[in-house]
């Protein structure tokens, strides 16, 4: 049996989220991985590589769209809010769970930036999760802070009550009206959806962005063994703060890739992807 990819869905929050999922060759019951992609991110954001990577390595992989983006369904759509999300990830969990070919003991989670946050907050929960993977992971501590124009926008959106306003997700600077501007942003999202994601979208709904984010406060409270892949060089998501808790957290362990940010998905996916394929071993099959 050869390694393939199958089109799927499941239900969470009312919506029906779309995903691929990933088969390794040797059938199961076997190890799985669920994951998802970051801020305004679609899953043709370079998780088709990660996917395929991890399943040659043995592990059934779970690849979806969060609510509201991509291929999933989801009303408001481009609402990044953490509950929808984190909720989305404790539903692709149960799904995995559920598919004969997974060993339901032994399923791991990975995401990246803002879904690297909501891993390391997952990470605290009580879930039937064996392990854990939050590669340049959101803390909510320690990065820019949102650019001028657009914390006045959010705010003029909160005071006229305007519950559908939206933001750019990304701006090139600092003075630019967006959310996301350090490490090229805008240069990377415009780039890669032009080249492979042509369903993202530079849009973020205003009320999506009001909730609480701190993954930080969670995690010195990881109940499973949790790995931070992290790039020092990062200036959207600094890892400083959360390699200081990791010192003396023994369920965190940290491994630092080279470049910033962004550099994991293309240059630097060989050196983010080869700890997190050695974790799941670890701690999936051993």
């Amino acid at each position: 049996m050869a390694l393939s990819r199958e089109d799927v869905d499941f239900t969470s929050n009312g919506a029906r989220l779309r995903g691929w999922l990933y088969h390794p060759a040797e059938p199961g019951p076997g190890p799985g991985v669920v994951m998802a992609h970051g801020l305004s991110g679609v899953r043709e954001m370079f998780l088709d590589r990660y996917g395929e990577a991890f399943a040659q390595a043995g592990f059934t992989t779970l690849v979806y769209d969060h609510f509201g983006f991509g291929a999933s369904d989801g009303e408001p759509r481009q609402c990044p809010a953490p509950s929808l999300q984190l909720e989305g990830y404790r539903d692709a969990v149960a799904w995995l769970g559920g598919q004969r070919s997974v060993d339901p003991e032994r399923i791991g989670l990975w995401g990246s930036s803002f879904s690297g946050g909501e891993v390391i907050i997952l990470a605290s929960e009580d879930l039937p999760i064996a392990c854990a993977v939050a590669q340049v992971p959101a803390l909510g501590d320690g990065g820019p802070a949102v650019p001028a124009a657009a914390l006045a926008a959010i705010m003029e959106a909160v005071g006229q009550g305007q519950d559908d306003a939206t933001l750019p997700a990304v701006t090139d600077g600092a003075d630019g009206l967006g959310v996301m501007f350090e490490d090229g942003a805008a240069d990377w999202f415009t780039r890669v959806a032009a080249e492979r994601a042509p369903s993202w979208r530079n849009q973020l709904r205003v009320s999506g962005l009001l909730e609480p984010f701190r993954p930080i406060d969670h995690l010195a409270g990881a109940r499973v063994p949790l790995l931070l892949v992290v790039a020092p060089a990062d200036t959207l998501t600094p890892p400083a703060p959360a390699m200081a808790v990791a010192a003396s957290t023994a369920n965190v362990e940290v491994v630092e890739i080279p470049g910033g940010h962004f550099g994991a998905y293309e240059d630097g996916f060989e050196a983010s992807v080869g700890p997190a394929i050695d974790w799941y071993r670890r701690h999936l099959t051993g």
